[in-house]
């Protein structure tokens, strides 16, 4: 089992000089998520300083809110995409995924459209699913998402089952917080039971992803640790 673990971006208190630089160097970790890119696309620029400077990461690309909770994968969603996945051009080699967030009203209805979003991407499994609705929370969701080779992102988050997608062999998980978002500090029992759970569903390769603020970064080194431990690789 590949294990890759990082943080949700690398602007925080815990990096002494809120650079990707340093997140690469001394930061511990081997991979990382870019959530700006959800708000904004990133200037030319940025996109050669990353891929220049993150060279050693792996990566995990939030794809614009346009595409997924303005235009909910609809006729002009596929337009709006093909430009964010062309300025990611530079960076695209060192990208495992692309993180598609659903927003909380798009339910299993939706499927037909990110079907037909899927296939005109030919991202396969490199195309990531999160879902902010109880509806796509079942085996049923699964096996659709096994059978076109999409790959499901689970999180742990307050009020949503913590269920362990590994619809492409892949484990991609998404550490939001227990009590409240964002700022949960997971403590060794809990993470030890996840990284049980990922265990015994044997994947291929496991990626983890703190986005609880201030305790990202030792709760990672704190899952590495566990992972790394009975890895094999």
């Amino acid at each position: 089992m590949k294990v890759y673990i990082g943080t949700s971006g690398w602007f925080y208190s815990w990096n002494p000089q809120r650079r990707l630089d340093w997140y690469a160097t001394e930061s511990g970790l081997n991979a990382v998520e870019l959530n700006a890119s959800f708000y904004r696309f990133p200037f030319p620029n940025q996109l050669k300083s990353w891929a220049k400077n993150g060279g050693g990461l792996r990566w995990a690309v939030k794809v614009s809110r346009l595409v997924t909770h303005i235009h909910r994968f609809g006729p002009n969603a596929f337009e709006t995409w093909k430009r964010f996945y062309e300025l990611f051009a530079p960076l695209d080699k060192l990208v495992d995924f692309y993180l598609f967030q659903l927003p909380p009203q798009l339910d299993t209805r939706a499927r037909a459209k990110i079907e037909k979003f899927f296939g005109k991407s030919r991202l396969g499994k490199r195309l990531a699913l999160e879902f902010r609705n109880l509806d796509w929370f079942n085996a049923e969701t699964e096996k659709w998402a096994q059978e076109l080779g999409i790959t499901l992102v689970s999180i742990d988050a307050p009020n949503f089952p913590r269920t362990l997608f590994n619809s492409t062999g892949v484990i991609y998980l998404r550490m939001h917080g227990r009590n409240d978002w964002y700022r949960h500090n997971y403590t060794p029992a809990e993470l030890n039971e996840i990284s049980t759970r990922i265990k015994r569903l044997a994947p291929v390769a496991v990626y983890i992803f703190f986005n609880n603020d201030q305790q990202m970064l030792l709760n990672a080194h704190q899952m590495m640790k566990l992972l790394y431990r009975d890895a094999g690789d």
